[in-house]
């Protein structure tokens, strides 16, 4: 009877056990065929990336250099000690003879006598605005405070002095002291080592509300022109052609046109049209001039490859790898421009899947 019961428990543990051995096969089987799935397209995925398709391309050579910039800035100064009060802000474009901000040598002296003022122009509001019955009064009365306020008025000039605009431009607080030596006018005698001494400068636009006589205030800059003095020692640039010039900092493109070029100097000086803001207040900047632009078929450059001197690319052709040679045109950091490849060709990218695994084939 024992030997019965132990029988009994002995097969339910064994069909227990079945069970979940069952199971589990169940649930891992189709995790196992998703994951390997999962793993088929991620190879897919990236093999893809491995192979570029030929096509059009463009390829621009390019001279990387530190450059100054020159522009046409005239720097106002106080008239007199005092306290300024602005009249406009950085940024702004102003015109000829805008007013621009006044110097408040004696702001009580000011206040008094704008108040004054105010009492003087309310009387002659309200005497204009009495009856006929009293004219000749009135006309004697209003002569007698428009003479008071005149002298107000020069009282007034004499407290605070306004100083207009010399010339159109934008304005800028950004006042370094740059101003006088990076001008239009000496922009020829600047050379290679001049160029590296001028430090860059921060275009913070802040001013002093307090300031002593003949301290400068704010500067009015040209938005119109603009001269790129660029340190040169190395492709043939030809005076009077157009090129363009990129300033990385800013992301920024600019059309330009060579004015001058110095062999003895070391620089070549691009005049620019219509100053981008970027630029307003900047004294020196890495650049990049674009001296060619070559078009045709393109490949990246990690697809080039050497093969005992000969440079050429792997084409992925039924499923092998063929070696083309290639003669490069032209390149920069990540395409170049080949002769030898059709529109089309499957390349295979140097260290990719692909080109690891079937080099060895």
């Amino acid at each position: 009877m024992v030997k019965g019961m132990k029988r009994k428990t002995y097969s339910k543990v064994v069909e227990l056990r079945s069970r979940k051995i069952r199971k589990k096969r169940r649930i891992l089987l189709p995790l196992t065929v998703l994951f390997l799935c999962l793993a088929v397209l991620c190879i897919l995925e990236c093999a893809r990336d491995d192979i570029y398709i030929a096509k059009e391309s463009t390829v621009k050579e390019i001279i990387s250099s530190e450059a100054v910039i020159v522009k046409n800035e005239r720097v106002i100064n106080a008239p007199a000690e005092g306290k300024i009060e602005l009249m406009v802000k950085a940024g702004e474009r102003v015109r000829v003879n805008a007013p621009l901000f006044k110097v408040v040598a004696d702001v009580d002296k000011k206040q008094l006598l704008e108040r004054e003022m105010d009492e003087l122009k309310r009387k002659l509001e309200n005497i204009k605005k009495a009856g006929n019955d009293l004219k000749l009064q009135n006309e004697a009365a209003i002569e007698m405070i428009e003479k008071s306020i005149k002298l107000q008025e020069k009282k007034l000039q004499e407290v605070e002095s306004t100083i207009f605009s010399p010339m159109a431009g934008v304005i800028s607080f950004n006042v370094d002291g740059y101003e006088y030596l990076l001008v239009p006018e000496k922009v020829s005698s600047l050379d290679y080592e001049d160029i590296e001494n001028i430090k860059a400068t921060g275009s913070e636009q802040t001013f002093q509300e307090i300031v002593k006589t003949n301290q400068a205030v704010m500067k009015i800059v040209d938005s119109l022109t603009l001269e790129v003095v660029a340190k040169w020692d190395g492709p043939n640039l030809k005076i009077g052609e157009k090129y363009t010039i990129r300033f990385p900092e800013h992301d920024l493109e600019i059309k330009t046109r060579l004015r001058e070029l110095s062999e003895t100097k070391k620089t070549a000086v691009f005049s620019v049209q219509e100053v981008p803001f970027e630029l307003l207040d900047k004294r020196k900047s890495r650049v990049e001039i674009v001296v060619r632009t070559h078009n045709g078929i393109g490949v990246p450059v990690s697809a080039l490859v050497d093969d005992k001197g000969q440079e050429g690319v792997l084409l992925f052709f039924d499923g092998k790898l063929i070696f083309k040679p290639v003669k490069v045109i032209a390149k920069d950091d990540k395409n170049a421009i080949v002769e030898g490849v059709k529109l089309g060709d499957r390349v295979v990218v140097k260290r990719g899947l692909i080109w690891s695994l079937l080099r060895r084939i």
